[in-house]
């Protein structure tokens, strides 16, 4: 039986996690859905499914399944099923509306008629008896049966992470700042927060209803490229508001919402734009050239106009993190995030995303001479991971309105790489409830919420549409989440 340990409160903390108590047993259990629901059974059809049948499930269509198990620890849920490209939600509690349930995932089919087995990782269940409840989210589902078998949540191993930058001129400041993350991982999060350009509207908003600032502040760096065509386009103010944020002893992160560089249909979306990334592919080594050299090389066929224009944008993006740089401000930088969900034109192949990286990463490090980088990559995709030597921390993304840990998705993540690297919920829909990041050791490293109308209104006051006012307070006065006022003085640490 292993009971997690919380430290005593600090001085301006007002609460700290339930201590919840997880005993592992082993167990293993199979439950056939024809013998335990009331859906119509089918025999004819398909082969290869177990027991007396097989049920059918269409969108938006559930059943549930009454489980006992004999101990409150993780399990693995295995869904049996079969479909073309089917989607099945999987859900714990809740009535026959569905209403009370929680949402731990999703498991998706294989596009063929065979009957297998797609598996939920680490779901909480109280011991005795649990529904469990499967919905179709899209397409036909032809289920089988569900599984149990014990499971563990993220290992404590996964906490013992490097101090190094991958960066190799990585500055002081950069080196502090990574070294600070590396010591709290595993025991507590940083608070975060998106913030529209040049404000801090969004932190002020939470401030307003917590009475703490964010410990980190996020914003995309995108709107400084050629072909952006937002309301804040090289907004005047954004530079100095992260600068300034950081001399208040607060963190900063740029991600990198990259809009196509073209002057038609530029857009971050694969579906809005036709700018295709494998266009811009070359063999020459070209992520340290001179832009007259890069010019002479487009114009000689050695390398594309997407090429060229992949670069302009990157060149575009590096003098604003120079000038952070010169302020001694280190960065959590993310381009191009969630590139394997197949969403953004930098996703469209790997191969071509795998290439753009590494022509980023040694531009910025090598030609530029930045040394304020800390490396976030958020490909979502083991596909996509650019390797341990290019990343300093990994990053998933959530947008459940469920009141979960996000568990599932950070042993995702650190099954992506080779040496465990601080792993962060880099965007979020709804802060994780300290209790639950506790009970399935999701020590995420920050978890940040978005921007704009998930936290704020349209005067800028706080928006409660996605977090209640009792969740963030919970989470920005708890002992486990850490703001502004308890981040150290990076000069001396």
């Amino acid at each position: 039986m292993e009971t997690v340990i919380i430290p005593e409160l600090t001085a301006n903390d007002l609460y700290k996690p339930s201590t919840l108590i997880v005993s592992p047993e082993e167990f293993e259990a199979v439950y056939q859905f024809e013998f335990n629901t009331d859906s119509q059974v089918y025999t004819e059809g398909l082969s290869g499914y177990n027991g007396s049948g097989f049920i059918s499930l269409s969108n938006k269509e559930y059943t549930s399944i009454s489980v006992t198990v004999p101990t409150s620890q993780h399990y693995r849920i295995g869904l049996r099923m079969c479909g073309t490209g089917a989607k099945a939600a999987v859900m714990t509690g809740g009535g026959s509306d569905l209403s009370g349930s929680v949402v731990y995932g999703a498991v998706y089919s294989g596009d063929d008629s065979l009957f297998d087995t797609y598996w939920l990782d680490a779901v909480y269940l109280n011991k005795g008896e649990n529904v469990i409840t499967v919905q179709v989210l899209s397409g036909t589902a032809y289920l089988d049966e569900i599984a149990l078998e014990n499971a563990e949540s993220v290992p404590k191993l996964a906490y013992s992470v490097s101090n190094s930058c991958v960066s190799p001129g990585a500055s002081d400041n950069t080196k502090t700042v990574k070294r600070y993350l590396a010591d709290i991982y595993g025991n507590r999060v940083l608070t975060a927060q998106f913030c529209s350009s040049g404000t801090d509207t969004e932190i002020n908003a939470v401030y307003m209803s917590t009475g703490r600032y964010s410990a980190l502040r996020c914003a995309d760096i995108g709107i400084f490229t050629e072909y952006y065509d937002g309301y804040d386009k090289n907004d005047e103010y954004e530079t100095d508001t992260a600068i300034n944020w950081w001399k208040r002893g607060g963190l900063v992160s740029y991600s990198w919402y990259w809009q196509s560089p073209q002057k038609e249909n530029s857009s971050c979306y694969t579906e809005l734009t036709d700018f295709d990334i494998r266009n811009a592919v070359t063999e020459n080594d070209i992520a340290e050239l001179n832009p007259a050299s890069l010019e002479a090389y487009q114009q000689t066929g050695r390398i594309s106009s997407e090429c060229l224009a992949l670069i302009k944008d990157i060149d575009l993006v590096a003098v604003r993190l120079k000038l952070l740089d010169e302020q001694g401000v280190p960065v959590l930088f993310r381009p191009m995030p969630e590139a394997g969900n197949g969403w953004y034109w930098w996703g469209r192949d790997k191969d071509a995303y795998l290439w753009l990286y590494d022509l980023m990463f040694r531009r910025l490090n090598n030609y530029h001479g930045l040394t304020n980088l800390l490396w976030v990559w958020d490909g979502e995709s083991f596909d996509y991971y650019p390797g341990d030597d290019k990343a300093d921390i990994v990053g998933m993304d959530m947008y459940s309105g469920y009141d979960i840990s996000g568990n599932a998705r950070m042993k995702d993540a650190i099954g992506y790489t080779i040496k465990s690297k601080p792993t962060a919920l880099t965007e979020c829909g709804k802060i994780p409830n300290p209790d639950y990041i506790v009970r399935d050791n999701a020590y995420w490293l920050w978890t940040a919420l978005w921007k704009g109308d998930y936290i704020i209104n349209s005067n800028g006051s706080i928006s409660y549409t996605h977090v209640s006012a009792q969740e963030l307070d919970y989470a920005y006065n708890n002992e486990l989440y850490l703001t502004l006022d308890e981040l150290p003085d990076f000069s001396r640490y």
